[in-house]
């Protein structure tokens, strides 16, 4: 009921300044200029705004105690943080060194089998024996990592003797 009365003296409101705003244009040009409040002038509104509450010397300090804790904590998260990259960009690095380091040798040994085949003396057969034997090495140390020891032969059942009564 009170929300209704309020609506309609809004409304009110709004027609009547609508209609004052239109008879007062028509035949005359206004300048807008903003409002602007009288100082000391205090605006009333439909909510009351709550003041808050002062704070006290301890909780200013407790608060700043908190932001520099907050801060620590956060720089020494960052440092730990690009201590393990770091740490992880080492190891990467280092694997990356081993790993060309193992090609290098790997392209060696191809250049060496190359250059023993190279020779134009050398007869057919022993070339192919070369190049066999280089494949061969590398197949078998392949094969002999990847031997495992056999597996142990299943368990026998013990046989239990068998009684025929008559």
């Amino acid at each position: 009921m009170e929300k209704l009365n309020r609506k309609e003296k809004l409304l009110k409101e709004l027609q009547d300044l609508e209609e004052t705003n239109t008879e007062g244009t028509e035949g005359t040009e206004e300048i807008d200029e903003p409002i602007q409040a009288v100082k000391g002038e205090v605006i009333e509104t439909t909510k009351a705004v709550k003041e808050k509450k002062p704070r006290t010397a301890k909780q200013i300090e407790a608060f700043e105690k908190a932001r520099q804790t907050r801060e620590k904590n956060a720089l020494e998260r960052k440092q730990s943080r690009d201590e393990e990259a770091i740490a992880i960009r080492k190891q990467v690095e280092d694997k990356l060194v081993k790993k060309a380091i193992a090609v290098k040798k790997k392209q060696i040994k191809q250049q060496a089998v190359l250059d023993e085949i190279s020779d134009d003396d050398t007869p057919i057969e022993e070339v192919e024996k070369i190049a066999t034997r280089s494949v061969t090495r590398t197949k078998l140390k392949r094969e002999v990592a990847k031997d495992f020891p056999a597996p142990p032969p299943p368990a026998q059942e013990p046989v239990t003797p068998k009684y025929y009564f008559l």
